[in-house]
């Protein structure tokens, strides 16, 4: 009786309030927290809320668990935005590890990155918020804004460097920009020199 007294008060004291005043706040119409041992979730629901840094989520269902509230896994039209990175995406389903900034997504998903001027989707992706790199996986498709209008590049696996703006494609690989088509094995774009570089089965056609 005291455990599920506690757990009560705990919920109310943390849905109007911080976990940590320097590192994640949340909200939800519903909080849940659920005690074991010394392991808690906190399950919020209608029209949930978690903000942290500079990354700010929002789903139907939000849980947090893990040493240090590491681990915030959401469920139903979840959004991110990271404003510091210039970052948006969307997606069913994401899990977000904070101990080791990563994002991983198993199901599609449609990044925004306005900074670099890209747009991307698929159907996995792996994005490590620290090291800038984010793999994509299963009906890939980037699309670069250029000053010869759009460049889109599809393929099966894609790695993108975001903080080197740097494309490597593989798996019916495919860039198609300018009028012109790009097929090969293996694809790498630089996508601030606009170089294109292909290797293994090579094919395509370019406008004279």
């Amino acid at each position: 009786m005291k455990r599920l007294l506690a757990a009560f008060v705990l919920a109310l004291a943390l849905a109007a309030a911080p976990l940590f005043a320097d590192s994640i706040t949340f909200s939800g119409g519903t909080t849940t927290v659920t005690m074991q041992g010394d392991r808690q979730t906190i399950t919020l629901g209608g029209g949930a809320r978690v903000t942290t840094g500079n990354i700010t989520i929002e789903a139907d269902t939000i849980s947090i668990s893990g040493d240090n509230h590491s681990i915030v896994d959401c469920t139903g039209s979840v959004r991110v935005t990271d404003s510091g990175r210039g970052i948006s995406m969307s997606s069913p389903s994401l899990s977000y590890d904070r101990n080791n900034e990563m994002i991983i997504v198993d199901g599609w998903v449609e990044i925004q990155d306005v900074g670099n001027q890209v747009a991307a989707s698929g159907a996995w992706m792996e994005f490590n918020l620290d090291s800038g790199v984010m793999n994509l996986q299963m009906q890939v498709t980037l699309i670069k804004h250029t000053s010869d209008g759009r460049m889109v590049c599809r393929a099966d696996n894609a790695v993108f460097n975001r903080d080197q703006e740097q494309l490597s494609l593989s798996g019916n690989a495919g860039v198609y920009w300018n009028g012109d088509t790009y097929r090969a094995s293996l694809i790498s774009v630089d996508l601030a020199t606009e170089e294109i570089v292909m290797s293994g089965d090579i094919e395509g056609t370019v406008n004279g």
